[in-house]
C-alpha cells in the first residue's frame, strides 16, 4: 500500500559503494521500503576508498577494513534479520571497475541493472569474489545474462569514468561523506536505517 500523499514515486537517490557493507544492507532495506510507498530508487556509484588499487596478478592481499569484530557480528546478525547471509571480506578492493559495470548495466535497463548490482553485492559480501578483476565482472555478467563483450569493452575504454567522476560531484555538493547516505528531496539518511525510518523520510518529503 503506497503509504504516501502523492501517487507519484518519490525518487530517492542513494550513494553507495560495493565495498561497504551497509550499502549491501540498504539494497534490501530500501526494498522493503518501495514495498510499502511508490519510491523510485536511484544508485549513484561513489567509490569511498579510491586510493585502493586492484593488486596485481599474485600479488599478497590488499589492505582490509577498518571494522572491529564485533561490528561485523552486528553487520551479520542485521543482515540475517533481513534474510541476507554476509561474509567478512578477506580485503578490501578496488570498487572503480565493479561501478563501472554497474553504470553499464543501467543503461541496459532497471530491471538489468538491478540484477547485477545485486549479483556485484553477493560476489563481494558472499562468494568471496574478487570484484576488482575483469574477469569476476564477466562471469558475473554471464551469469546474469548479459552482454559480456559489451561489457569487456565499456570497462575497457572507460566510458563510464566521467559518470563516476559526476557523482563524486555531486556528493561534495551535498555534502556526503560516507555511504550508503540516502536523498529523499532535502532529507538526508545516512547509513543503513531501518524501513520505519526511511518510511518517514519519504513521507515527510512527499508532503513537501
Amino acid at each position: 500500500m503506497n503509504s504516501l500523499p502523492s501517487s507519484e514515486p518519490l525518487r530517492v537517490f542513494t550513494y553507495f559503494d560495493y565495498a561497504c557493507p551497509y550499502s549491501y544492507l540498504a539494497v534490501a532495506l530500501l526494498g522493503s521500503a518501495a514495498e510499502q510507498a511508490a519510491l523510485d530508487i536511484v544508485w549513484r556509484p561513489l567509490e569511498i576508498r579510491p586510493e585502493v588499487v586492484a593488486p596485481q596478478e599474485g600479488a599478497a592481499e590488499g589492505p582490509g577494513d577498518d571494522f572491529a569484530e564485533a561490528d561485523w557480528q552486528d553487520l551479520a546478525e542485521r543482515a540475517a534479520a533481513l534474510g541476507l547471509p554476509l561474509y567478512r571480506p578477506r580485503r578490501h578492493p578496488s570498487t572503480r571497475l565493479a561501478l563501472q559495470a554497474g553504470e553499464f548495466a543501467r543503461d541496459l535497463g532497471k530491471e538489468a541493472h538491478l540484477r547485477l548490482h545485486r549479483a556485484i553485492f553477493r560476489a563481494h559480501f558472499v562468494r568471496q569474489l574478487q570484484i576488482d578483476r575483469m574477469e569476476t565482472l564477466s562471469q558475473l555478467a554471464a551469469e546474469e545474462g548479459l552482454d559480456v563483450e559489451a561489457l569487456s569493452l565499456a570497462l575497457e575504454d572507460g566510458r563510464y569514468l566521467e559518470e563516476l567522476r559526476r557523482a563524486e560531484e555531486e556528493a561534495e555538493r551535498y555534502e556526503i561523506a560516507q555511504t550508503p547516505t540516502m536523498l529523499f528531496g532535502r532529507f538526508k539518511v545516512v547509513g543503513a536505517a531501518p524501513v520505519e525510518v526511511l518510511l518517514k523520510a519519504a513521507r515527510r518529503s512527499a508532503a513537501e
